[in-house]
């Protein structure tokens, strides 16, 4: 089918959203962007929003698809709902092209669901600069509006949630204050992000924290110490998330095991095996993953069959 026939099709609000044929708008051509303006803008706001949710989820289940140029495109529509998929849609794309875009998103648009998550996708520039794979003025450009961002009053705390927690990735001291005044805020939306952004930094000054919240009353807070556990990456905090696995709440416990596939050595590898043989059908799986996950840490050339 070709791609004009495709969106012809797509542009019928009568009929279901087709799934399987939506893989044909990955990898555009510059040419095929340019029919895809023209047909997208026949589509109705509602199917312009069902059809991005439904290329963001492609997107994530299948790493071998690439919507990036169809969401750059998005990041100007009319409707908020369609923005805020497409700035979500661009968390895994590294292409510098969408940080201006990005950017204005953050610091201009009217949506605070937009601004949070272009916040979001702007993370993942953070950690890229964390790891010397950003260009100096680029790491400078998203660190400046991610600062703004957190300092601006009006601006809704699940926008600089997202906010803090990207900016984590550039583990300065400014940052610290940030992360330490949002965890003592007393706010138990800002801690949880506060916790997030501890385990992106990598940095062991927050392991005392962390190990104290795992035990806190909140699941959510137990999620989110779980995780940056497995971030932080540190050997000796196996046995306080061992425990984990037994949680009341399933997505602590998956939050544990998936960390404990992170962290990986004998002690991990030796309680994930145990989930294999006494957890239920969700956390048995989650325990596969993530001793897959240890083994090809100890062995980056290793393939199982």
């Amino acid at each position: 089918m070709t791609l004009e026939r495709y969106l012809e099709e797509l542009s019928d609000d009568r009929s279901p959203l087709r799934h399987s044929d939506m893989p044909q708008l990955s990898s555009l051509s510059p040419e095929e962007i340019e029919e895809f303006k023209a047909g997208w803008d026949a589509l109705g706001p509602e199917r312009r929003c069902e059809a991005l949710t439904r290329l963001v989820e492609l997107s994530e289940e299948d790493l071998n698809l690439d919507f990036s140029a169809v969401f750059r495109v998005c990041l100007t529509d009319v409707e908020d709902r369609v923005r805020e998929a497409a700035a979500r849609g661009l968390w895994e794309c590294d292409d510098r092209i969408v940080l201006r875009p990005l950017i204005s998103l953050l610091v201009n648009d009217p949506a605070d669901s937009v601004r949070a998550a272009a916040a979001m996708s702007l993370g993942s520039f953070a950690e890229r600069a964390q790891e010397g794979k950003l260009l100096p003025r680029d790491a400078e450009r998203v660190r400046r509006a991610l600062l703004s961002t957190i300092d601006d009053d009006l601006a809704d705390i699940d926008t600089k949630r997202r906010a803090i927690e990207a900016v984590a990735g550039f583990g300065s001291g400014d940052v610290v204050e940030i992360i330490q005044d949002a965890y003592d805020s007393g706010d138990d939306r800002l801690k949880q992000s506060a916790i997030y952004a501890m385990g992106r930094t990598s940095d062991a000054r927050w392991l005392p924290a962390v190990l104290a919240d795992i035990h806190d009353g909140d699941p959510a807070v137990r999620y989110e110490a779980a995780a940056a556990l497995g971030h932080l990456g540190d050997e000796t905090t196996i046995p306080y998330l061992v425990p984990l696995i037994e949680d009341e709440d399933t997505q602590v416990q998956l939050s544990a095991v998936q960390s404990l596939g992170s962290i990986g050595g004998p002690m991990a590898k030796s309680a994930l095996s145990q989930c294999l043989e006494n957890g239920d059908d969700v956390l048995q799986e989650a325990a596969r993953a993530a001793l897959d996950n240890a083994e090809l840490d100890n062995d980056p050339m290793g393939f199982s069959f």
